[in-house]
């Protein structure tokens, strides 16, 4: 299959028909002004791969009125032409006739398909890497269009295809190992009621029982009450001989001697003895002796209010004690409190009494989980036992890891055969979609292409060049010749590994490196060489099969003058297995 003319209208600014033709094995082809390379590639596209081209006719067809495509090409032996306008229901594929043109195909699905289907067209990626030389595409999009279809609602549903497999698989396994675990567990007898009896004794321990709690913060829950009526009792005793003291007190401290009616009357006798013996100094001088008795009065009148006064300040320290205890008592009292509420908002708990039944319950259950317990082991000894208690643990192993796996798919997923058929109207194949799902499970896929390179290995195996791992011998010697001859005769030994990296025999890793970095121009002749080599070992098939054409960009854009030129020769030889045309080069 050979291209042969691309003629549009209404799209690029072409307000009249324009013509892009190739009438010799090796030609530059002048293109219409305002045109370039890549627009000319994008409308063969369009009208090669019009399933898969929305993106580009959104873009080149967006505000374009009187839009006509036709791109015609020969193919074993006959003419053949695919006309369009903008609409995707427009795109026909037609037969030229004695008598004109005839219908094969209608619809951009159809016509792709026809084109790839008899005509041996390659997929979308493939005419990119080597029959356009072009890397700037989605590549994701596009490989996953070749392996699946080329809808671009295919790779979603697939994607729920494959997941909706999946969930009905594990489904299917999950009922099958619950009815398993049941008559696992009736082969247990005895011991699986025990078992069952005790699985739910320990989650009821789990609810009620205070683990957090020590055993010093339990005893404390515990005495809480005693405790709080031992610290009323105290206070009640200790108000008690307060107020009795601040009694004694009162009764203690007595009055001023000055208001003590018998301390004026000592006072008065004294005074007018005093008095009387100035005043009969002579002759009754003796009525001074007459003091003494009121002396003596007012003294035991002192004598009397400091003795008492003393008493007082005993029964004031004894009332200052009784008040500092019963602050303690009371700072103690708040602390319990204190201790309790902490422990409480520790357990999780809101009320006392609640842990305070909690307590009791948790202690009772542990002693049943302890007696279940003892009768388990005893049951544990029977060689039957153990053997159908290994198998059960067998399958409710096997059984929690397939719900794992169920928890983290969609609870919900549409019917597979509901999907199965969605598919088959888009065009996709379910056994083809499970069948890449197998296989990249089974290899631990690569991840998609994302260099030149990386996607021309990946061409080249999907082309059957790619061999045991490695690119075809003959396809790395043509690759390996044009290199030494563009470049250098260090590159002319040249490979690619598995992971789609360049190697070179007479270049180190390091000088390999910086030559990538340093050496872009020369990176473009590497990559432009194998896509030619892959283009020449796929047209050397059966003849009339596949496509056997190029349409690149003047290489003189992508590489130095110099190594433009020394292609020029490259070209040349290739021609003879194939069409070469070069868009806008140098005439």
């Amino acid at each position: 299959m050979q291209l042969q003319e691309l003629i549009f209208q209404g799209v690029l600014a072409q307000s009249r028909p324009a013509r892009v033709r190739i009438d010799e094995p090796l030609q530059v082809l002048e293109l219409p002004a305002g045109v370039g390379a890549s627009d000319v590639q994008d409308l063969l596209v369009i009208c090669l791969y019009p399933a898969q081209s929305q993106a580009l006719e959104e873009r080149l067809f967006k505000g374009a009125e009187g839009v006509k495509l036709a791109c015609a090409f020969e193919a074993r032996g006959s003419s053949l032409r695919v006309v369009r306008q903008a609409p995707t229901e427009s795109v026909r594929l037609q037969r030229k006739t004695t008598s004109g043109y005839e219908e094969l195909a209608r619809g951009a699905a159809d016509v792709q398909r026809a084109l790839q289907d008899k005509l041996n067209l390659p997929d979308l990626a493939t005419f990119y890497a080597i029959h356009l030389w072009r890397f700037d595409f989605d590549m994701e999009a596009v490989i996953n269009a070749a392996t699946l279809g080329n809808d671009p609602r295919i790779p979603d549903l697939a994607n729920l295809y494959l997941t909706s497999l999946e969930v009905e698989s594990l489904e299917d396994q999950i009922k099958e190992l619950d009815l398993r675990v049941e008559e696992g567990q009736r082969a247990l007898g005895e011991g699986a009621e025990l078992e069952e009896k005790l699985t739910r004794a320990r989650e009821k321990l789990n609810e009620v029982e205070l683990a957090e709690l020590s055993d010093e913060e339990i005893d404390l829950l515990q005495s809480r009450d005693a405790r709080m009526d031992d610290y009323d009792a105290q206070l009640g005793r200790l108000q008690s001989q307060l107020d009795t003291e601040r009694r004694q007190i009162e009764l203690s401290v007595p009055d001023e001697p000055t208001r003590t009616p018998l301390f004026w009357l000592g006072v008065a006798i004294a005074l007018g003895a005093f008095v009387a013996s100035l005043v009969f100094h002579q002759t009754h001088r003796i009525f001074a002796l007459g003091s003494i008795p009121g002396l003596a009065l007012g003294a035991f009148v002192l004598l009397r209010y400091y003795t008492s006064l003393s008493k007082a300040s005993v029964h004031q320290v004894r009332v200052d004690s009784i008040r500092r205890r019963i602050s303690q008592l009371r700072e103690e009292q708040i602390h319990l409190l204190e201790r309790v509420e902490h422990t409480l908002l520790h357990a999780g708990v809101e009320r006392e009494e609640e842990l305070q039944a909690r307590i009791p319950m948790a202690r009772k259950l542990r002693s049943v989980i302890q007696r279940m317990e003892s009768q388990l082991e005893a049951v544990r000894t029977n060689p039957e036992y153990r053997r159908a208690r290994k198998e059960l643990d067998s399958v409710q192993a096997e059984l929690a890891e397939l719900k794992r796996r169920r928890s983290e798919l969609p609870s919900f997923v549409m019917n597979s055969f509901q999907l199965e058929n969605d598919l088959q109207s888009l065009g996709a194949d379910p056994v083809e979609i499970r069948a890449n799902a197998d296989q990249s499970a089974a290899s631990s896929a690569a991840p998609l292409p994302s260099s030149p390179l990386e996607l021309l290995r990946w061409v080249a195996e999907r082309n059957g060049q790619w061999i045991h791992g490695v690119l075809s011998e003959s396809t790395r010697a043509m690759w390996s010749k044009v290199c030494g001859h563009v470049l250098s005769e260090r590159f002319s030994d040249v490979t690619l590994d598995a992971d789609g990296e360049l190697h070179v025999e007479a270049l180190t890793d390091e000088q390999l490196e910086l030559w990538q970095r340093t050496r872009s121009a020369e990176v473009q002749v590497v990559v432009c060489a194998l896509a030619l080599a892959l283009f020449i070992s796929t047209s050397r098939g059966d003849e009339g099969s596949g496509l056997e054409s190029i349409w690149i960009s003047d290489p003189a854009l992508m590489m130095t003058p110099a190594h433009a030129s020394r292609f020029e020769s490259v070209f040349k030889s290739a021609a003879r297995q194939g069409q070469i045309a070069i868009l806008g080069g140098r005439s």
